[in-house]
């Protein structure tokens, strides 16, 4: 079916958007023991993102706030003086890049530098240290100790295209912190290129597809549009980086996306377009030093040619450990069930970081 026509085609394309975004209200009950075993109501939500596929339980009786952690602990778990990212042992102990991809071994862009990962997870896995301090503070990541870790991305993105033609997808990606799967202490970037983008990428391709042909517009230019118009889980925009909260978050503290309007290829990003997204990044970063969080997972995630199926874009997720006994945040649900709990409601988390921005 194609929905197409004049004056009913932004209304048509706003119940296509309503459409993708699934809610369920459920009230469960049970006797409270810590009130004399009265009666209590539990109200959550689950809601379905049909472009993403996540389903997620909203489940705000159970937001606890977090205490700052000590960060000693994990600074002297991954020590500076055995650290390969380091000054003294980066020469000695990080990979080089074979001649044909780069003949000084390593991609240089300033304070940056980008080489193989020596663990890989693809056939072309790279890794971009973007300072020589071994360990920054989320206060301490700003635009400018950021810009050329994220610009030397590019130029490798550039490269590769050069040497394999074929390659179509590419991402950039930070596990900061070991609560987010960060193996060493010192911040760094991993890229990966490929032939084919992974799976949630490819989901979201082949809905804004679908979606075209129905509705005979872009999706990720509607999303924004219904986004603003609803006006709950839209944040901001910093220059062509416009900000939301998600309706499904893929973590337990919520999820930011980011979506730069109408770049819709990696070779389309210039040096402003980073520097928009890092000004938009430390705001992000303000706030969840502010909540006393210290890691997230970061995606960004691109095509090398022109598509508009996918404008660039990409998410931020929180990640903690549950206190005292450091519980994953992850359990049962998203790793057996493929669903997320999650405790933070988008619209609010959206309305704390409207003032940031």
């Amino acid at each position: 079916m194609t929905i197409r026509g004049n004056g009913n085609m932004m209304q048509n394309s706003r119940l296509l958007m309503d459409s993708m975004y699934g809610k369920e209200l459920t009230v469960g009950k049970y006797l409270d023991p810590f009130k004399g075993f009265e009666e209590k109501e539990m109200h959550f939500e689950t809601r379905h993102d049909d472009i993403t596929g996540v389903t997620c339980r909203i489940l705000p009786g159970r937001l606890r706030a977090q205490v700052r952690t000590d960060m000693n602990p994990y600074l002297e778990k991954s020590p500076e003086s055995a650290c390969p990212f380091c000054p003294d042992l980066f020469d000695k102990f990080t990979p080089k890049f074979t001649p044909d991809i780069c003949r000084d071994g390593k991609f240089k862009r300033g304070s940056a530098a980008l080489f193989p990962n020596a663990f890989p997870h693809s056939r072309f896995n790279g890794v971009a240290i973007f300072s020589s301090k071994h360990y920054l503070s989320l206060p301490e990541l700003s635009v400018d100790v950021m810009r050329d870790g994220f610009l030397v991305c590019l130029d490798y993105f550039s490269r590769m295209k050069d040497v394999f033609s074929l390659l179509d997808f590419c991402s950039i990606n930070w596990n900061y912190m070991p609560p987010a799967g960060g193996g060493l202490i010192h911040p760094h970037l991993q890229t990966v290129v490929a032939e084919a983008p992974t799976n949630l990428v490819k989901k979201m391709c082949e809905k804004a597809k679908n979606y075209h042909d129905m509705a005979g517009r872009n999706l990720w230019r509607d999303i924004m549009d219904y986004e603003k118009e609803k006006d709950e889980r839209y944040i901001g925009k910093t220059g062509a980086v416009e900000w939301m909260t998600c309706f499904a978050p893929r973590g337990m503290l919520g999820e930011i996306r980011f979506i730069f309007d109408g770049k819709t290829s990696i070779g389309s990003l210039n040096q402003d377009d980073i520097g928009d997204l890092l000004s938009g990044l430390c705001r992000i970063f303000g706030y969840l030093d502010a909540k006393n969080l210290f890691s997230f997972n970061l995606g960004l995630y691109a095509t090398f040619a022109e598509n508009d199926h996918l404008y660039v874009q990409g998410r931020v997720v929180p990640r903690f450990v549950l206190q005292p006994l450091g519980t994953s945040d992850s359990n049962y649900f998203e790793k057996i069930h493929d669903e997320i709990i999650c405790p933070v409601v988008p619209e609010e988390q959206c309305r704390e970081l409207r003032d940031l921005f």
